[in-house]
């Protein structure tokens, strides 16, 4: 049997590839291997990762080549001896890898496996547990239901029971009447004679109408007596309502009493402060009042200077009843223009002397009053228009 192998050994970029054609063949058990063919390819390796490296493998497959170069077939050998020993020890070690990865694999289905069973028995515990909670429940729910049923046919019975028991009374108590009656009438048929109700059947009918009677005569004065009962009972009622309608009559009444009564000492307290303000009011207006009549009679009594000054033959009534027919204003108007005029004067004599009175000095200028204003003078002018007015009243004409 012979195959071939091809070796190719990669140098860093642009070093030889060698590539040798071996030959191996098997005869009678025994192996051999010739080389057929040795070639110089030039190729490019591929990139790693450090440059260091790179010089390494270099400066290592240039020794190699130069070693296959003298000794081709030995270098092969033990490269292929090499190569053939790590691919061994790779396939081993891939192998198991593979068994590891296998028996994890495995491991994995099989605990994927327990898993989905456990699953599988959570999920139908879970059902089970939500059958057995629903069941429960249910039960839960009918006996619930029934133990109210039970409950409502005891309360049923209860109550029947409880009529019974006080029909029973009644009738006891009815049976124990009658019985009272009967032991009654056999005590008075047991006091008769032996042939008394053979002779007298009459007088036996007569006690049974006449108890008869009696007995419709009581039961309709018991019948009046709860009716004028149940009457006594309405008109306590009506009593008592009628008091309490009154109680809240007469609190609503003390209620808007005692507001009016708010409301009048309001209005009592307004009365007296408008009543002192009234008074205060009124005491202004009489001293106001006087205060005017006091300039009036002023202003009357210059006015009559003045009028007398300019018609001396007025005297007496006529004088006053002409200043008082005079309007107000006439009167201010002619105090103004006297006092105007006299200060015309007076300014006219300062001229002359040089000096001042000592009422002007402090005065302002009444050039520029208005013409209808009213002048204010002071008390040393009215003196001194009052002495010329009544000179010029005492001169001769």
């Amino acid at each position: 049997m012979t195959f071939s192998l091809f070796l190719r050994l990669v140098a860093g970029s642009g070093a030889l590839q060698l590539c040798r054609q071996l030959e191996m063949s098997t005869q009678d058990g025994t192996t051999s291997w010739t080389v057929k063919k040795v070639y110089p390819v030039n190729i490019r390796c591929r990139a790693i990762g450090s440059a260091k490296r790179r010089r390494s493998i270099a400066v290592k497959s240039t020794h190699t080549v130069q070693s296959a170069v003298h000794d081709p077939i030995i270098v092969r050998g033990d490269e292929l001896a090499e190569a053939t020993h790590d691919l061994w020890e790779k396939r081993k070690v891939f192998n198991e890898k593979m068994i590891v990865s296998s028996e994890r694999r495995s491991k994995l289905k099989t605990e994927m496996e327990c898993l989905h069973h456990r699953k599988i028995r959570s999920e139908s515990i879970v059902r089970e547990n939500d059958n057995k909670r629903w069941r429960a429940l249910q039960k839960f729910c009918e006996d619930n239901h029934l133990c109210s049923v039970r409950k409502k046919e005891k309360q049923m019975l209860n109550a029947e029971l409880h009529r019974a028991k006080q029909l029973y009374a009644r009738l006891s108590t009815d049976v124990a009447d009658l019985r009272k009656y009967e032991n009654y009438m056999l005590d008075v048929i047991a006091s008769l004679p032996k042939d008394y109700i053979k002779l007298a059947d009459n007088v036996i009918i007569g006690l049974i109408m006449r108890y008869n009677t009696l007995y419709e005569t009581n039961s309709s004065l018991r019948r009046e007596m709860e009716e004028k009962s149940e009457e006594v009972r309405i008109a306590q009622t009506n009593l008592r309502n009628l008091i309490e309608a009154h109680g809240i009559l007469l609190y609503g009444k003390n209620s808007e009493l005692s507001e009016l009564y708010t409301e009048r000492e309001k209005v009592n307290d307004l009365y007296q402060g408008a009543e002192q303000a009234l008074v205060h009011t009124h005491d202004d207006v009489l001293h106001q009042i006087a205060f005017f009549e006091t300039v009036i009679r002023s202003i009357n009594n210059l006015n009559a200077k003045l009028v007398r000054a300019y018609e001396p033959y007025l005297v007496g009534q006529q004088l006053w009843t002409k200043v008082e027919n005079m309007p107000i204003l006439s009167r201010c108007r002619l105090i103004g223009e006297r006092t105007l005029s006299l200060r015309n004067i007076v300014s006219q004599l300062a001229v002359d002397t040089g000096s001042l009175p000592i009422s002007m000095c402090s005065r302002p200028d009444l050039e520029n009053a208005q013409p209808n204003s009213i002048a204010a003078a002071s008390a040393s002018e009215f003196t001194l228009l009052s002495k010329i007015t009544s000179a010029q009243s005492e001169a001769p004409p």
